[in-house]
């Protein structure tokens, strides 16, 4: 049946209830209800054309008034149905045919054309006229007759929600009719609360049961409803919300822009609304108090477990009208009490009174084994400060961070800082809980609120290596201000010294203080800044971990790593496990970065954190270097993957800094495909930010994005000028942290503009430096730029060496890059049919990465080595293999000169294929020459 092409008005009657999350925008709350929704279409397509009934159920602010609202939508625009609405009301429920007078009861209604008993019933019993209560059946006819001729027009819907509330007689009613809608045009559509009862008799109606939103689809609810919600808050309301749509929508407000921003920690269960409270508090309310109590303990419960289970044990019959009603259930085996829901967990607390919670808190202390445990607890029922406990909260943070969780480890710092009985203790821990903020959770408004609480308490702490560590990790992740951060933290070293053992905290201090000086000296970009960071090494040595130690040189001056080191970097990694800390893990990848191969799975583990809030900022270096060597293994679209979701993360955390380093792999990408906007719209960011704020290492690496650009475009003049800007042929500076990366381009540049002698320089260099010794990479760089460089006699034992070695495919791209040299030096050599197969491979490589300028050069290449080919089927003259090539070259705008280092050809060598190309073609200008080349079906 189509549908009608007239609609018909609704008369629809909205009704609040507690079920729509959202009536500002009821789409909004569908989301991840896609299955419920085709559902629901099947059955409106049913209802309008042979009659159906159908009960959705579930569990209160499970989004059942939402799905409902969608129906009738549907079911005018789409049908053009007529909609009646009822929603069931407590206060109507002891009313007889309250519902049904509700939902027949508007001006459309006409019952006139009834038969005089059906009339007759339906006015008594909506009390339109006086007399005895009719009977069932009787009223059910004339329901459905009324129904029935309503829908002549266009089909019916019912739409009954709340109907555990319907007073009994309409529900009788109802339900007789429901049994009778076969062969009509009308849709019964019903919403009951799970558990809840009903007067309606729904044996033979279908049901539609809604579901908690899987952790995807209420995430998806989130991010539409709140955006910019830090990932640890987002992930907090959506565990906490157990799937429940309109939780998701009533958790957020009670969200402070402090605890938003990182400024202020979570509490132990987010506070309910009152609406929320309406819902999930009533059953608590009314337990027993002693359930309560129990509840209560359970609720706050943080690692007591089996000391809690002998509590509980020995006050079963207290907890039996809660497991009664189902709102927790016991596991003796596995010491723990679940609740039915988390806002039902949320409650109890929310309910709770403070001095109720307190005295729960001191006996869950009183109760643990575990120090950390008691410490906890101690802390929440804490009502003055208290040195002890901020002590070992602080230690417990410590503790958390290595683990990971660096939102539990600021809150805890926080805590902390709210017990210590001194200021300069309090200013302390406020600053730590700022680095934290800025170098691990990605809550950089947050850090700046608590610097500035730090400064507040204890004047002078700005003096404090801890408030200089963290002042200048905001600075520099934030505005980027390298001259101030670096002034910050240096004159802050400068000062500090350590006599005497050193506390666990003070070397944790200075270590967080010389990572975050070797970040500011790499991101400045100057040879200038590194003398302040060479000299904090030299200085508190002895107290900087393994991992940083190595990676001041292995990071900071990757050239210059010695073998020692770089043993010593190996075995780091190789003891890399879930244990290890997050930021250990970044610390020893970005050891590795420059000179090899980084840690991927720890690395990805971070990823993975970061996504739920714990470790954002860490995480954001960690997907910029799984990018970075995405691109180098081939893994292209991974790596463009990754680049993208280290941009966003920036972007969304307004780490401004980190950003233009993020756009690294997209930039690589880019040049080596020939994306010429993305490259120029990316470099233009990245330079109008990083130049004004001395971040000038955006120098080094657009320089060598744009050689490799230059490179991909056939502009080698252009390329060797971008590397010489970081470089000088046969130099490796010290603290010039890419230029292992760049060994082959550099030499690969000098070659094609004819300076053999300058490649044969940096070959020798970097043999000299130890480069080819860093790693299995730089070693295959260094032999390829070997290849490249080798004098006629030598290079085909060279190249043969390093193409046909199968370690060499771990880098496909530039794999391709030394078979495309190849296969063209052997053209050059006539041996054309030893150079197909070498670029056929490179042609493939390339096309596989979708790197097209490559693909191309490699096409044409092969174009060259090939016979000659008839131009034009009515051309008498022919191009060789040779002009051909020139001929493309010349007419994609290349110079002779451009066209020569290309192809190994003298521009005088060039300029005579061309005089003999244009009469072949009949042009007199290189203008013509596209023109004639594709009229021609070239």
């Amino acid at each position: 049946m189509e549908p009608p092409q007239q609609a018909h008005p609704s008369s629809l009657e909205t009704t609040e209830t507690t079920e729509t999350p959202d009536r500002s925008g009821p789409a909004r709350s569908l989301a991840g209800r896609a299955e419920e929704i085709r559902a629901l279409d099947a059955f409106l397509e049913q209802a309008a054309t042979v009659g159906a009934a159908l009960v959705v159920t579930g569990d209160p602010g499970i989004g059942k008034s939402a799905l409902l609202a969608h129906a009738t939508a549907q079911a005018v625009t789409q049908w053009g149905a007529l909609v009646r609405h009822v929603a069931g009301a407590e206060f109507e429920a002891d009313l007889s045919y309250a519902g049904l007078h509700q939902l027949l009861m508007s001006d459309a209604t006409d019952l006139s054309s009834l038969s005089a008993a059906h009339r007759s019933a339906l006015e008594t019993a909506l009390g339109l006229r006086t007399g005895s209560p009719p009977e069932r059946l009787l009223l059910t006819s004339a329901t459905l007759a009324l129904l029935r001729n309503l829908s002549e027009p266009a089909p019916v819907l019912l739409v009954l929600d709340d109907i555990h509330w319907m007073d009994r007689a309409t529900a009788g009613v109802l339900s007789l009719v429901a049994r009778r809608l076969t062969g009509s045009r009308i849709g019964m559509l019903l919403a009951l609360r799970t558990g809840e009862e009903s007067f309606f008799d729904r044996a033979t109606i279908q049901e539609l049961r809604v579901d908690p939103l899987d952790d995807d689809a209420a995430t998806t609810l989130l991010e539409t409803t709140r955006p910019g919600l830090h990932p640890s808050v987002q992930h907090r309301i959506v565990a906490e919300a157990g799937g429940n749509p309109l939780a998701l929508i009533e958790l957020q407000r009670v969200i402070t822009t402090d605890q938003e921003s990182g400024a202020d920690s979570l509490p132990t269960t987010l506070p309910l609304t009152a609406r929320l409270r309406r819902m999930f508090a009533a059953r608590v309310s009314s337990l027993p108090a002693p359930t309560r109590r129990l509840l209560l303990l359970a609720a706050l419960d943080n690692g007591a477990g089996a000391a809690l289970m002998r509590v509980i044990a020995a006050s079963d019959h207290d907890l039996e009208p809660a497991e009664s009603d189902g709102m927790v259930s016991v596991d003796r085996r596995g010491h723990r009490v679940t609740f039915a829901h988390p806002l039902v967990r949320a409650a109890v607390v929310d309910l709770a009174s403070a001095p109720e919670r307190r005295a729960a808190h001191r006996r869950l202390a009183d109760l643990a084994d575990d120090p950390d445990v008691r410490a906890l607890h101690r802390a929440e029922a804490a009502l003055a400060p208290d040195e002890l406990v901020a002590s070992h909260l602080e230690g417990l943070a410590t503790r958390m961070l290595d683990r990971g969780d660096g939102v539990r480890s600021a809150a805890l710092l926080l805590r902390a800082a709210e017990l210590s009985p001194a200021p300069t203790q309090r200013a302390r821990r406020l600053a730590q809980a700022a680095f934290v903020g800025a170098h691990v959770t990605g809550n950089l408004g947050g850090a700046a609120a608590l610097l500035d609480r730090a400064r507040a308490e204890d004047p002078d702490a700005t003096e404090t290596l801890q408030v200089a560590v963290a002042a200048a990790s905001h600075l520099l992740n934030n505005d980027g201000d390298i001259d101030t951060a670096h002034g910050i933290l240096s004159g802050a070293l400068s000062q500090t010294s350590v006599s005497g053992p050193p506390s666990t905290t003070d070397a944790r201090t200075i270590e967080n203080a010389v990572v975050t000086l070797m970040t500011i000296c790499s991101f400045g970009g100057r040879i200038g800044l590194w003398a302040a960071f060479d000299d904090a090494v030299s200085r508190f040595g002895p107290l900087l971990s393994a991992p940083v130690r190595v990676a001041a040189t292995t990071f900071a001056d990757p050239a210059h790593s010695t073998p020692e080191q770089l043993r010593e970097l190996d075995r780091l990694v190789d003891a890399l496990d879930d244990t290890c800390s997050p930021m250990e893990v970044v610390e020893i990848a970005q050891a590795r970065w420059y000179v090899g191969r980084v840690p991927r799975a720890p690395l990805e583990r971070i990823v993975e954190a970061g996504r739920v809030g714990d470790t954002v900022a860490l995480a954001a270096q960690a997907l910029l270097m799984l990018a970075v060597d995405d691109f180098f293994a081939g893994a292209w679209d991974e790596a463009a993957a990754h680049a993208e979701e280290a941009v966003r993360v920036c972007e969304e955390r307004d780490y401004a800094l980190l950003l233009w380093g993020a756009r690294l792999p997209g930039m690589l990408l880019a040049a080596a495909r020939g994306d010429t906007i993305h490259l120029e719209t990316a470099h233009a960011r990245m330079r109008q930010w990083a130049l004004p704020r001395n971040a000038l290492a955006v120098r080094t690496f657009t320089a060598y994005v744009d050689g490799l650009a230059a490179l991909s475009q056939s502009r080698y003049r252009e390329a060797l000028d971008h590397y010489r800007s970081v470089t000088e042929p046969g130099v490796f500076p010290p603290h010039e942290q890419v230029t292992p990366w760049m060994v082959m381009d550099l030499v690969e540049a000098a070659v094609r503009c004819g300076e053999p002698a300058m490649a044969r320089a940096h070959v020798r260099a970097a043999a000299d430096t130890g480069i080819p010794l860093l790693s299995t990479r730089s070693q295959f760089l260094w032999r390829g730029a070997q290849a490249l460089s080798a004098d006629d006699a030598d290079y085909p034992e060279l190249f043969d060496a390093i193409v046909g070695d199968p370690s060499s495919t771990q880098w496909p791209f530039d794999l391709g890059r030394l078979e495309l040299a190849y296969g063209e030096r052997l053209r050059r050599d006539r041996a054309m049919r030893r150079a197909r197969p070498h670029l056929e491979s490179a042609r493939e490589r390339f096309s596989a990465l979708g790197a097209a300028p490559w693909t191309a050069r490699a096409e044409a290449m092969l174009g060259a080595t090939g016979p000659t080919r008839r131009v034009g089927a009515t051309q008498a003259t022919e191009l060789t293999a040779q002009e051909l090539q020139v001929a493309r070259l010349a007419a994609s705008g290349l110079s002779n000169r451009e066209i020569g280092e290309q192809l190994f050809l003298s521009p005088r060598t060039v300029g005579a294929h061309l005089y003999r190309v244009f009469p072949k073609l009949g042009v007199t200008s290189r203008a013509a020459l596209r023109d004639a080349l594709t009229a021609r079906e070239y």
